[in-house]
């Protein structure tokens, strides 16, 4: 399943400009299924005098068929988002790798050149041309080069020395690019592992982004009435 979400996650990444994100008015509305029944679950709300009002979906059947025929005619919200964020927690072990690559889809984006020579190799080079160039003035004397010979070779000497003073200058910036953009990995990485981290705060942006359906289910293994019930996710 987590591979499923993650695949979700990158193409949702990839499609960020296209991707517009489901709107409904709650993040359960027309996620909830009642397996029995093939239908959709509704949102309600039970006030109380003494306390806090409290949410329940109930089976979209429940009002024509009755309680006898619907095994699990409503469920807690709160039950659902416990139970949800139980079963995703155990997908966690995976959140490095999403994480590494979301990160690695970040870098594809970002256009760092990189040189065909090191550092040493382009300032060897600078180091011989500059000893040629040197040279030029004692063939010159010594007559080996006349005028124009001495002209040409100085000029093309000293174009492949602008030439490696160019790339070491963008050797450099390259390098504060890619400086910056490891220390920004750091806190990229930081926030994602976050964010992939299930909890209560951020249950439903997984439910919206990540689940299309809630399958309830009937489990009759329990005595527990508040846990009589199993869901089933579909991606």
């Amino acid at each position: 399943m987590w591979e499923k979400a993650n695949q979700k996650l990158l193409s949702r990444s990839k499609l960020s400009t296209k991707y517009q994100k489901h709107q409904s008015k709650y993040p359960l509305s027309g996620k909830l299924y009642c397996k029995k029944h093939n239908c959709s679950y509704v949102r309600k709300i039970k006030h109380y005098k003494n306390k806090n009002d409290e949410i329940y979906w109930y089976c979209g059947n429940f009002h024509k068929i009755g309680r006898k025929d619907c095994a699990i005619p409503y469920v807690k919200e709160q039950f659902i988002y416990e139970i949800l964020i139980s079963t995703l927690k155990k997908y966690e072990i995976y959140k490095n790798e999403i994480c590494e690559e979301l990160i690695k889809l970040y870098n594809s984006h970002s256009k760092i050149e990189k040189s065909d020579k090191t550092k040493t190799e382009l300032q060897n080079e600078l180091i011989k041309l500059k000893s040629k160039k040197n040279r030029l003035l004692d063939l010159a004397i010594d007559g080996i080069l006349n005028k124009k010979e001495l002209i040409t070779k100085k000029t093309i000497i000293e174009n492949k020395i602008n030439q490696i003073n160019a790339e070491l200058k963008k050797m450099e910036r390259n390098n504060l690019k890619i400086q910056n953009q490891n220390n920004y990995n750091k806190n990229l990485k930081k926030h994602i592992l976050k964010e992939l981290t299930i909890t209560k705060a951020n249950i439903e942006s997984y439910i919206e982004e990540l689940l299309d359906k809630i399958i309830i289910e009937e489990k009759t293994e329990t005595t527990n009435p508040n846990e009589n019930f199993k869901i089933k996710l579909t991606l």
